[in-house]
């Protein structure tokens, strides 16, 4: 090990110490956020949410942090540099920084009789990045570190962890080996999966590491300083912060709140100095003196439950699919799939509203399921119930067969049960994911994404899919959003935003990619 050992009361000393030296810095008013869940963890190795990585990208320091711009800036690291070949990084790590010892996890570390690592090093990043990679940590972002030197093996379980091409050279030199160059690696090293972890104080919460405050040790420019499960969460300055992003509120606070009219209320009040939206109707309710950016970032499309053996069916999904006028069902209808916010790819092959061709194409379906009639149900949530009743109604009026079309209508935490347990036929779901890149957007049909609510698998599709990530041109990305389309794996039906909003009177707090990427250290009111 490169860290010395430092005991619970060292490190309280050093803490004072530092709080003593640190304590004239400006610090601000507190802040506000309306957020639609509380955390289950803070564990940035496993956060998965929205919610929690934002929590993640406030309280940790990463080797780098996105700026306004969305671009990777050094953050724990002093320099770095990267070998000719483009696949050897090596990093130096800040000097002198220390894990923020909350009143709860030194009352936590006591309670063991134990003695903790505070000082931030190389080791750290080693074991939280190594973390990431490995199988039982089940990290919904490991994704972001597949081009690590064995990160596949390591992950899958052929090669054992200690072949990840990542070690610490000595206590403040990192070096991280991969694969082959990667143009999006410092922004891998951004994002939560990548932050650093004590390995001490891991193993000391015996599995529960990030659950609580008590178990939980951040080196970000903010502390977890308190959490109501029902209803808020707040995270504090932390004044003997020594590291490169200095934090200016006194505190941020998170409250739960999904009510769209009443957040508006509270930002345009200046109660709330951040919120976030969904939904077509979230900028006409903002359309008020705040500060806001929108983004068409979410897909609402009717989906096919891939597991259903008769969904299984081409014939049928492409019958049902032609037999949807969406120009009488909304005026925002869509022909693509891949959102504005990604970017505009140019046109894509799909299957069109034609009534003849929807009926021919049921018949042909009924023959080869030896089928007389059939019973198909779309589940949706209130918002969405009169798009999935005009859905049946286009049926009705253009397949000409026995087709028995209902609508289940079920409230957004029933919904979401029904969903990720694949308990549905067809629905109506809101394709959103927290990232900037069309590759990310597409992942989700993968067969190995942990999104594919559709248990849809294709070895064409994901051949495609990866040639796209590594080559992610206009045409490579259309090929395939038109494989998606053509083949019945869905239908886009409008493009919904997502708004980010703060308050007339402030200022500093930027949203950086996607909508966990939200940093408040440079926040005040003005």
């Amino acid at each position: 090990m490169f860290k010395k050992i430092i005991s619970v009361i060292t490190a309280t000393v050093l803490i004072i110490t530092c709080f003593s030296a640190c304590k004239k810095e400006e610090t601000g008013e507190a802040l506000a956020c309306a957020i639609s869940e509380i955390p289950t963890t803070f564990d940035p190795q496993i956060a998965s949410s929205t919610v929690e990585r934002m929590m993640a990208v406030n309280i940790f320091d990463g080797l780098f942090k996105l700026d306004e711009n969305n671009q990777p800036q050094k953050c724990a690291v002093t320099d770095y540099s990267v070998s000719a070949d483009g696949l050897v990084y090596t990093f130096q790590i800040q000097r002198d920084t220390y894990y923020y010892i909350s009143s709860a996890a030194k009352k936590f570390i006591e309670s063991k009789n134990a003695a903790i690592e505070a000082k931030v090093t190389a080791e750290d990043f080693v074991f939280g990045i190594t973390r990431a990679v490995l199988p039982e940590t089940d990290a919904e972002y490991f994704e972001l570190l597949k081009e690590i030197k064995n990160a596949k093996q390591v992950h899958n379980g052929t090669m054992s962890a200690d072949s990840l091409g990542i070690r610490a050279i000595d206590e403040y030199t990192l070096e991280i080996t991969l694969e082959k160059p990667s143009g999006d690696f410092l922004y891998a090293l951004s994002q939560p999966v990548s932050y650093p972890c004590d390995k001490e104080f891991f193993e000391l919460t015996g599995g529960r590491y990030g659950l609580e405050q008590k178990y939980t040790i951040t080196n970000g420019g903010f502390y977890l300083s308190n959490v109501s499960e029902d209803k808020s969460v707040r995270i504090a300055k932390q004044s003997e912060y020594n590291g490169s992003h200095n934090a200016i509120p006194s505190a941020v606070g998170f409250y739960l709140n999904t009510d769209c009219v009443n957040v508006a209320d509270k930002l345009d009040k200046g109660d709330y100095n951040v919120g976030f939206f969904t939904g077509e109707d979230a900028i006409d309710e903002l359309g008020r003196k705040v500060q806001k950016q929108v983004l068409s970032n979410i897909s609402c499309s009717l989906i096919f439950n891939m597991s259903n053996e008769k969904l299984q069916n081409l014939s049928l999904r492409t019958g049902l699919i032609s037999g949807i006028d969406l120009e009488k069902i909304t005026k925002k209808n869509t022909e693509k799939l891949v959102p504005a916010y990604y970017g505009d790819f140019g046109s894509v092959e799909r299957i069109s509203f034609n009534a003849e061709n929807s009926h021919n194409t049921m018949i042909k379906a009924f023959d080869e399921l030896k089928i007389d009639n059939l019973s198909l149900d779309i589940l949706c949530t209130p918002k969405y119930e009169k798009t999935a009743k005009s859905i049946v109604n286009s049926w009705q009026s253009s397949i000409g067969v026995e087709l028995n079309g209902s609508v289940t209508v079920l409230e957004e935490k029933d919904y979401n049960k029904r969903i990720n347990s694949g308990e549905f036929e067809l629905a109506i779901y809101s394709i959103t994911v927290d990232s900037n890149k069309a590759s990310d957007f597409l992942s989700v049909f993968t067969s190995q994404n942990s999104g594919n609510v559709f248990n849809y698998s294709s070895d064409e599709y994901n051949r495609l899919w990866n040639e796209m990530k590594n080559s992610p041109t206009n045409d490579s990305i259309n090929l395939c959003q038109s494989y998606l389309l053509k083949n019945a794996v869905l239908l886009p039906i409008t493009e919904e935003n997502t708004v980010f909003a703060t308050a007339k009177d402030t200022s500093g707090i930027y949203f950086s990619g996607d909508s966990a990427n939200v940093y408040f250290y440079k926040g005040q009111k003005k």
